[in-house]
Parts: C-alpha cells; structure tokens; sequence
C-alpha cells in the first residue's frame, strides 16, 4: 500500500522561516531549486537533525536532482544527493533564497 502525504504550499519566505522554526522532527518542506548543475534545477528538502552529539545543527538541507518520471507524469527526486548542515533559520533562508526557483514553489508535509 503506498501511503500519501498531505502537503501545504507555503506562500513566501515569511511564511516559510515561521515555518521552518516550528518544525518537528517528522515534518519537512520542499522547495523547487533554481540550482545550475542539477537536472531540473533540483529539489531542496528541508528538515530537523536529532542529534545528541552535535547539538549545533538543527537543520539539515538536502539537495537532489529533479528528475521527470514519464511513468509517474510528475517530477520526482533522484540522482545526486548533498546533505548541507545548519544551526541557525537565517543560514537556511539564506540558502534557500539563493538556491530556490523564483518565485518561491515551497510546500509543507
């Protein structure tokens, strides 16, 4: 049985830092990426680190590509994979409003 996600679309980097500061360690946000040498431009996934041994990040930011699955008729993750580490919103935002398509596709699951 494949199991869905309800998702939110986020309305503007307003929203999306108030967001991200509210996050749990089972929620997530996904941003479509403007980013140069990823197929697609890529996916930005952000999401909560639960670390006991490095309490300084608290965020991780996860880049892939964005591949279209002709099966599927949708554009999915896959391919390259890099897995970016922050302690402060501000250092995310900033990644995220260099990295991001303008304007702003962002959701919320």
């Amino acid at each position: 049985m494949q199991k869905k996600y309800s998702e939110r679309k986020i309305a503007n980097f307003i929203e999306l830092n108030s967001i991200i500061n509210s996050l749990d360690l089972d929620d997530g946000i996904r941003v479509q990426g403007c980013i140069r040498d990823r197929p697609g431009g890529g996916f930005i996934f952000i999401s909560t680190v639960n670390s006991a041994t490095n309490l300084t990040q608290k965020y991780c930011v996860n880049t892939s590509d964005r591949i279209f699955n002709k099966k599927a008729n949708m554009y999915l993750p896959g391919g390259k994979e890099e897995f970016l580490y922050y302690s402060e919103v501000e250092e995310v935002i900033k990644y995220i409003k260099k990295n991001a398509a303008k304007p702003l596709k962002a959701w919320y699951y």
